[in-house]
């Protein structure tokens, strides 16, 4: 009996023990989940921007700019148009230029866009390089190309010069920056003369007439980094010899001429031993020029190798006799 007495206490014993065991670990997970849904040791969530319209706006964006030219190459110093569109609204636009043979990008302008977002305005082409648009946050629009055609500026050049005188041909290419040019003089004795600008664009060349006649010069300039190449306006030059004349008329009025029709007060040209009836001929005399034909022949006195009619004398100012300049 007290066998089974003892039996009985310690399992009892071993019972309870067990159970205290299994209650512990079930009333500390029932009292932190008590503890977690206690108002006073919950964590608040963060805020959400989303009801914010400050916080869900996009930063600007350059949808688009465009370089609006007729033609490919635009001369320099030229004006060409930039426009574009800031798709969200920016109140400034910053028109940005990057020359060709550089990484950086300078500012060229600011411009205000209109309350849908576009923008336009005209920039001055001086060389090969990109440009493009930047918002007042800082967005940036895909660069767009500008190319640029060189410019050539001539100085003046003397039109009529004696046969064997110098005549200085000088000139500057835009924009500035060593390259080759050619000097082309057509006509009856022409010739191509090659020079290099300084590095401020400037040339200069000089080249002699070695006969009478009428020259055309005209300056190319060869392309750089900066710009393409260019070519200048033509420039006739006329080479001139002097030559005694005289002038006749009254007494002949009425009479017929050697190359057809007939002599009166009003009638404009020269008379010649040998040049061909109708051939052009330039006469220039103290500062005054006068391209007239021929239509006649003469005069037939020694030393004389022109007979002007007296419409033409009186076109050049011309006296009784003396010298004039001519191109044939």
């Amino acid at each position: 009996m007290n066998s089974k007495r003892t039996f009985r206490s310690i399992s009892v014993v071993c019972l309870l023990a067990l159970a205290s065991l299994v209650a512990v670990p079930l009333a500390s997970s029932q009292a932190s989940a008590a503890d977690s849904d206690s108002p006073t040791t919950a964590k608040p969530e963060p805020e959400t921007n989303s009801g914010n319209k400050a916080g869900s706006k996009a930063p600007a964006r350059i949808s688009r700019v465009r370089v609006v030219s007729k033609t490919k190459r635009v001369r320099h110093g030229s004006r060409v148009k930039v426009r574009g569109v800031v798709e969200r609204r920016s109140k400034r636009v910053g028109i940005l230029f990057r020359p060709r043979s550089s990484k950086r990008w300078y500012r060229l302008k600011k411009v205000e866009t209109d309350k849908a977002g576009r923008y336009a305005t005209s920039v001055r082409a001086r060389r090969n390089g990109q440009v493009k648009a930047v918002s007042s946050v800082g967005t940036a629009s895909r660069p767009q190309k500008i190319r640029v055609r060189s410019r050539i500026s001539l100085k003046r050049v003397r039109k009529f010069t004696p046969v064997g005188s110098r005549v200085l041909i000088r000139g500057a290419v835009s924009p500035a920056g060593k390259r080759r040019v050619k000097v082309v003089i057509g006509g009856s004795s022409g010739k191509v003369i090659r020079t290099r600008t300084t590095s401020k664009g400037g040339f200069k060349v000089s080249w002699r007439p070695d006969r009478t006649g009428s020259y055309r010069v005209r300056v190319f300039a060869s392309r750089n980094g900066d710009a393409a190449s260019d070519s200048s306006r033509r420039i006739r030059v006329t080479g001139l010899r002097q030559v005694h004349a005289s002038y006749y008329g009254p007494g002949l009025y009425g009479g017929a001429l050697a190359c057809g029709g007939r002599l009166y007060p009003g009638t404009r040209g020269v008379a010649h031993k040998t040049l061909p009836c109708g051939s052009k001929i330039t006469l220039r005399y103290q500062g005054r020029t006068v391209t007239t034909r021929v239509i006649d022949r003469g005069p037939y006195i020694a030393g004389r190798e022109l007979d002007l009619t007296e419409a033409t004398r009186n076109d050049l100012g011309f006296g009784d006799i003396g010298s004039v300049w001519t191109s044939r």
